[in-house]
């Protein structure tokens, strides 16, 4: 087997999953456009995600070397267990770091890319390896919007900045918060998936006709009570498309495991995606045009930032957490029918940008 003129090792935090599919589509696009290229992913995203985007021969080194927060389910997450995560990984730094500088020198690694973990720029450093950043935000930024309540997390704040600080370039997406953290940054534009068959296709690998109303549901990991589930249920004229680990039993739910169909597929026959504000989904329904419905997702300040965004451009409705448990979605769903959809005028070949960027950096 001929050896890969370059070997990229690419970081991406375990936190939900928007930045693994992100980051996988531009790793997609990085093999895509190169057979000398070796990427490896260094993270503990689960291994369907690493299939379904990037395919099954994607090497993958189980690690987690960044703790973003502890979520309970896809809408809560827990910060005193996060607190408690972070305090073991910065107690653990030396050993991490050494572990990583020892991988990337004997993999022969060239290049270390990361969305966005900050561990990995420490032992980039320490080899001289080119190391690009790839987000819109910084997780410095995150906690330091729980450091102004409790100032236990202002030592892992400076931490975390020293190590963005050694990153070579920063490439910037859209909706991002403030990531003057980074030396060099580079805006770029959406990274999106896109369905490569029509809406018309993708309902009919649905087992739909094309007038058929399609709502999805965006959540990995939410409990809808006996009594919700009646109440979507009984929207017998939608039919709701879901994804396991989500799991729902609902006359009119469609299980897409079961079915040929991708997600971006998923999204692209959807009249409605029901989620929340996330980067990886909204980018999708941004890039599609699909409208949105959206529910709280606790104290995260990376959310005004998205929420803007989609309601600039998407026809978006709000839910309140409460109404949104009970599937209290009929009004929403309704306000949104009435609304024509329209494609927003946003550049979403970021994967491709990002690809070239990492294949040509850092010259």
């Amino acid at each position: 087997m001929p050896v890969a003129e370059r070997t990229i090792a690419y970081y991406i935090t375990p936190h939900g999953f928007g930045h693994a599919v992100r980051s996988l589509e531009v790793i997609r696009h990085l093999l895509a456009a190169s057979k000398d290229v070796r990427v490896i992913v260094v993270s503990d995203i689960p291994h369907f995600l690493v299939a379904e985007n990037a395919g099954t021969e994607v090497i993958v080194r189980r690690r987690r070397l960044d703790v973003g927060l502890v979520q309970e389910d896809s809408l809560r997450f827990d910060v005193e267990a996060s607190l408690a995560a972070l305090e073991d990984l910065f107690r653990n730094r030396s050993r991490l770091i050494q572990e990583e500088v020892e991988f990337l020198r004997r993999e022969r690694v060239t290049t270390v890319v990361s969305d966005v973990a900050y561990l990995p720029f420490f032992a980039a450093s320490q080899l001289g390896i080119p190391s690009i950043g790839l987000g819109n935000f910084s997780w410095d930024w995150v906690y330091e919007h729980f450091a102004r309540k409790d100032p236990r997390w202002k030592p892992f704040v400076k931490w975390i900045r020293e190590g963005y600080a050694l990153c070579g370039l920063f490439l910037q997406l859209p909706m991002h918060c403030d990531c003057s953290v980074f030396p060099k940054r580079l805006e770029v534009p959406l990274v999106a998936r896109k369905s490569r068959r029509s809406r018309r296709e993708c309902k009919k690998a649905l087992g739909l006709n094309e007038s058929a109303t399609v709502h999805l549901i965006a959540f990995a990991q939410l409990e809808f009570s006996p009594e919700a589930q009646e109440r979507i249920g009984r929207m017998d004229h939608s039919a709701f498309l879901f994804k396991k680990p989500l799991r729902l039993s609902i006359p009119n739910g469609i299980n897409l495991d079961r079915l040929p169909v991708s997600y971006p597929e998923a999204i692209a026959a959807a009249d409605t995606v029901i989620t929340k504000p996330g980067y990886g989904i909204a980018a999708d329904c941004l890039a599609n045009g699909i409208p949105m419905i959206y529910t709280d997702r606790g104290d995260f300040p990376e959310v005004p930032y998205l929420v803007e965004a989609m309601e600039r451009h998407l026809p978006t409705v709000y839910i309140p957490l409460n109404d949104f448990l009970l599937g209290r979605w009929e009004t929403a769903l309704k306000r949104l029918q009435e609304e024509p959809r329209r494609l927003p005028a946003l550049p979403a070949d970021g994967a491709a940008v990002c690809a070239q960027v990492i294949s040509s950096f850092p010259s």
